[in-house]
Parts: C-alpha cells; structure tokens; sequence
C-alpha cells in the first residue's frame, strides 16, 4: 500500500508527467532581422573523420514511447527501494509565450521544461535518498552570434569554477556516496556536453522543414571541401556505442568496426596517408545565392556537433515542433524521431519524454566511460605496439629528404619561405577531425615578414580568380586541437610544411586563427592591420604574422602566425589549478612586458586588452602579447602610465629568480 506521503504526492506527480507546452504560444515576427538564414554546415563540419561521418538516417517514431518506458523504469524503481518524493516547489504550469528568436525559445524549454527534468534526473538517479530537488546538473547555453536563428543548449555536470570541482548544493553536499562522486566528477571533465538542443524560431521556415524529411532517409553523402589534387586516405577509430542503445535501437548487423574495438584497438588509432598531384584547382564559394533551409543540413551539422562532443542524443527544436535523434557510432546512423507535437501529444505527453531524454542521456554516458576508461586501459597495455603507422611509401610523391623536423622556435625560419606562397591547404587532425581533402585557404593579405610592401596590407574582398596553384604556390598546414576560444575566433596549432624545390622540407608549428561571421571578420582583418603597422614599425614583443587566408567554400578568414608559446593564464592554472584574479612571475617577466607596452606605445599603439590570455612565454623564455583585434592607432583613451598600472594589477608580486639581477642589469 503506498504510504499517505506518496498519496499526497501522486497528482503533482501526474502534472508534472502529463505537461505539454501552451497552444497559445506565438512567433513575434517584428523581431526578424533583415540578414537571411545562413547555412548551418560549418568550416569543421567538413573535416569529420570519415568514420565518424553520418551516413544513414533511419526513421524510428518509437523513440518518444521508448524514453517514456526509462522516465517509468527509473521512477518504479526509485519507489521500489523505499525512496519517496518530498515537496516540490517548481512552477508546474507551462504559460504562453511569444518568441523573439532561437534564443527565447531555448530560454522558454529551459525554464518550463529543463528545470524540471534536471531536478528529476538528479532525485531519481544521483540523490534519491535525501530531502532535496537541488540538482548537480545544469545546461551550458551556446549563444552564437547568430542567435536569431540558431543556438544550441547542453546538458552538464554543475561546474564550481574556483574549486575545478562539482559544484555541489549545501542541502546534498556531504550525502553523496565517493563512487557517485567520482563519476560526478569524471562525467563533469571527460564528458561535459552530454545532450545537444540545436533551437531555432519557430517560423515557418523551421516548422516546415521539420515535417520534411522522408526524402532524406536512407545512405547520405557527406559534404567535404571540393578541393581538387589533394586527398588524405584518413581512418580514424570512433568511441563505443553504449549497451543501451542495443536495447533501444533496431541496430543493423554492421558491428565490424565495434568488434574491432573490443578485440583491443586503442580509441586513438588513427591513419593518414597523403595522395597529391602536381597541380591543385581550389573550388568556388558554394554559395552564390541566397541559402535556402534545408533540413538535411541541419541534420548533418547537429550530427557533426555531436561527433565533436561524443554526444549520443540530439533533440532539433523550434517551440512548437520537435525531433529527437539517437547516434549509432558502429553503423554510421542517425535514428530519428518523427515530428513531436509539443501541444498535442499524448501518451506520452511532452514532459514526460525529456525526464526520460535525461535519465537515458545520464545512464548511457556513464556506461561510456566505462567503455572509455577501458579502453585506455587497453592503450597504456597495447599502445606501443601501434605508435607508429606504416605507410605505403608508393601512396605519395613526397620526397623524403627533410632538412629539418619541427624546431626550436628561435631557430626556425619558415617565414621566408611563406612570403610568394599564395594557397595553404588547411586540413584537421586531432579528436575526431581527419580530413578527407583540405580546405582551400587563399592569400588576400600579405605577409608581415615583407620587407617592401609590394601589395597593400589592406584585405581584399574577393579572393584571387585564380583557380590552379602548382607546387611552389602553396604550402599545407595541419590543426591540432584549439588554444582557446577568444572574442574574434578559434586559435590552432599549426603544423606548417613548405616543399621546397630542391625537395627539401621546411616545417614548423605556427598558429592559425580562424574567424567565421562577418563581424568577427571584421576585427580580424582590423587586427592583421595593426600587427602589419607593428611590424613594418619594428616593434619587438609582437609575433611574426605571415599572412591573411580565405576560405571561399566555408566562407573563413584565417591569420597565420607564429607561436608565441605558453599564455600565462594557462601556465597558471597548471601551476595551482585554479583560475585566479592574479598570475605570478618573475621580476624579469614582468620586465620584459613593460618593455612591449612601450614598444607598441612608441608605434602609436595601444593594445587595450592586456591580461593573461593574451600574454605568451615561448619555450625559450621570450615574451610577446598577442590578440590585437581590440587595439587602436592614435588612441586617445589609454596612456602608457594606465597600461603600466594594468599589468600591476595582473601579476602577484613577482617571484623572486635568483638569475633576474644579472638578466634585468645585462638588458
């Protein structure tokens, strides 16, 4: 007999299980900014391993019915060990609402929905033995700067920023058991985007859409760069599916690959062999018109964005219509829901599907990571054997003299070698990313390195007509995983490789930033005029910029520079583990910054955005500042005296270096 407590229970209970949004929720049209919508596959989209790639969709309308029967599961038996609901004080009612952009109705799911399901997942699966609806799970909202159109939510472990910890409510912390916590905390590091919301308006253009796609099921082709004369033979080794989905999904008989993981090959197997013709032809920008929404698209990126985050459920929302998709990794397929009514559905209603969404998306990736810690287990045993690939040497021309590897960075000088190259071929190669073909970068800002400027340091709005590039007119670069994230783009690691035509092989790690929307753009090309200014200027402390790239199939705009080392921010953190007000250094550090302030002051400079992220200290002691898209010429608003009190306020009092007398009185 169930106890008067849970009788007393029941009806919120059945509230907050038979919710579905409000029929009264409308679109503000005024709001509709005048730029069209934009195509949402992206420069990274293009260079997912081709193992990691979509290539079947599969229709499955069960998927509602299926996590319903989890959100069941788990609440019978969270009542079956003897555990009870206490008092719930969330807002069960779903009021109306009107829309502005993407933004507000993620906003809207998060507040009426997410807060809920969020609270449940954490009482049913993390802390059903206490009084309390706190949650340690919450959302990470990525708002682009197109949110009018699309932004995207993530499910998360609660992150206390200071500690580098769970962050973890008074009324749970200390009744967590140590195995929850450590899962808590490896779910928090290892895996911290779990479930993806991709959300639009709900405008006719997405609600439309969403209802259109039987024309898509069944084997896609996957979009890569139309670069011609230039292929990567890329193989890369997915994370294991978990068992749940086999309990979920009609999986197809295609377990090859997932039995090759089993038989012990490590996660981060991964081969690419270069194939490459004399001559390259760079394709056209793929879009001459304006874009037209295509579901597909959407389907294909949000796919790309779970590979990038190892997520295995997707949900595609516009307020009134949605889709929920599973990611089979083994067979390359994307299973998916059909059209939820979020008015009008009934057994099971609305609500109810996205407890069920959570508690799935939470026992599903812990079951991962035990597969993951596994196999890196197998990694530590097995991983030697596989360290280095063999190649087919027939499989490429490229010549095999080298005059050097990569380098010291006071010896290298790549640079000189770059000025008259007019093509970088960018591809990725790293996590997920293998490139199949790279994508076409052309040259519409020379490099800074130029002792005469032959050109103007201005960009160029079209990129060359140009279309054909023999050998001595392009070089390759290979990303690594990103720096950071900063206020213009995404900084890489850049293996640079110059054939010379002698045959030898100049390469060097460099960095490329890369901007991907017009206003960001913008800044970047604001900033590759400032560092060119610098350096015809001689300033020192500045690291050598070696050009302006476009992309004109992605629509990217790159900068190319060297690397100037560790930033000091990152140094701290590995220091003491935490992200504090101030970084230490030493007195010659600390110099040594002072000096590039009033160098670039000298230049009529101002940099306006010193702090530790855009402070570097190369391998072989060298300072620079960097990131210089916020910095003026002629600025009226900051003399050198205020940049030299910033810097003060940026560093402890410096640690003393025994070595810094003799370093400072010899400068």
């Amino acid at each position: 007999m169930p106890s008067e407590k849970e009788d007393e229970f029941q009806p919120i209970l059945d509230k907050v299980l038979k919710a579905n949004y409000n029929a009264k929720m409308r679109q503000y049209w005024e709001e509709r900014p005048d730029d069209p919508v934009r195509s949402p596959f992206r420069f990274y989209d293009r260079h997912i391993s081709s193992s990691d790639s979509l290539r079947n969709i599969v229709p499955l309308p069960s998927i509602p019915h299926l996590l319903s029967k989890t959100c069941d599961s788990a609440i019978e038996d969270f009542k079956a060990k003897g555990h009870k609901f206490p008092p719930n004080e969330h807002d069960l009612n779903i009021p109306s609402v009107k829309f502005t952009d993407s933004a507000s109705v993620g906003k809207h799911y998060l507040w009426y929905i997410g807060s809920l399901c969020i609270a449940y997942l954490s009482k049913l699966q993390i802390h059903p033995h206490t009084e309390s609806w706190r949650s340690v799970f919450t959302f990470n909202w990525h708002l682009d700067t197109d949110t009018f159109y699309a932004s995207k939510i993530y499910l998360t472990v609660t992150l206390d920023a200071e500690a580098r910890a769970v962050n973890l409510n008074d009324e749970i912390k200390g009744k967590l058991s140590q195995p929850t916590l450590d899962n808590l905390t490896a779910l928090l590091f290892k895996m911290p985007k779990m479930t993806a919301w991709h959300m639009f308006p709900m405008l006719d253009t997405f609600t439309t859409i969403f209802h259109n796609v039987t024309k898509y099921v069944g084997s896609l082709s996957w979009p890569i760069s139309r670069t011609t004369g230039y292929r990567f033979t890329a193989r890369t080794t997915p994370p294991p599916d978990s068992k749940i989905l086999t309990n979920m999904l009609p999986v197809p008989g295609t377990y090859r690959r997932a039995k090759s993981q089993l038989a012990g090959e490590p996660a981060s197997y991964r081969q690419r062999v270069e194939k490459y013709s004399k001559t390259i032809s760079v394709p056209y920008s793929t879009q001459r018109t304006q874009y037209r929404p295509d579901f597909r698209h959407y389907l294909q990126h949000a796919w790309a964005d779970a590979v990038m985050h190892d997520i295995t459920f997707i949900v595609l929302h516009c307020g009134r219509y949605e889709r929920i998709g599973i990611r089979h990794r083994a067979s390359q397929t994307l299973y998916l829901s059909g059209v939820i009514d979020t008015v009008n559905i009934k057994d099971p209603h609305y609500r109810k599907i996205h407890i069920g969404l959570y508690i799935a998306t939470l026992q599903d990736a812990l079951e991962r990571m035990k597969l993951r810690n596994s196999a890196d287990d197998k990694v530590d045993i097995k991983g030697k054997k596989r360290s280095s690939v063999n190649v087919d040497d027939a499989e490429s021309s490229r010549p095999k003299k080298r005059r050097r590897t990569s380098s010291s960075p006071a010896s290298t000088d790549i640079g000189k070698y770059l000025i008259d190259r007019k093509l970088a071929l960018v591809s990725l190669d790293y996590g997920p990313f293998s490139s199949s073909v790279p994508s076409s970068f052309v040259r519409i800002g020379e490099s800074c390195k130029r002792k005469h400027s032959r050109e103007a340091t201005d960009w160029v709005k079209d990129p060359t007509k140009q279309r054909k590039y023999a050998a001595h007119e392009y070089f390759t670069l290979t990303l690594l995983a990103p720096l950071g994230d900063g206020s213009v783009g995404v900084s890489h690691p850049a293996q640079a490789e110059v054939i010379l035509e002698s045959g030898e092989v100049i390469t060097e790690t460099l960095v490329l930033k890369l901007a991907f929307n017009e206003k960001t753009q913008k800044r970047m090309r604001h900033e590759f005029a400032i560092y060119c200014r610098m350096s015809r200027a001689g300033v020192e402390g500045i690291v050598d910029v070696h050009g302006l790239f476009f992309d004109a199939e992605s629509n990217t705009l790159g900068l190319l520079m060297a690397h100037g080392g560790e930033t000091l921010r990152n140094r701290d953190i590995a220091r003491t583990g935490i992200y504090g007000d101030k970084i230490s250094g030493t007195v010659a550090e600390k110099k040594a910054f002072e000096d590039i302030i009033r160098n670039i002051n000298e230049a009529d400079i101002s940099h306006h955005d010193i702090r530790p992220e855009n402070m570097t200290i190369r391998s072989d002691g060298k300072a620079f500042l960097i990131d210089f898209d916020s910095a003026l010429y002629h600025s009226p608003f900051w003399s050198v005296e205020d940049q030299l009190e910033n810097l003060d306020n940026i560093f402890h009092k410096p640690l003393f270096n025994p070595f810094d007398r003799w370093h400072v009185a010899g400068k």
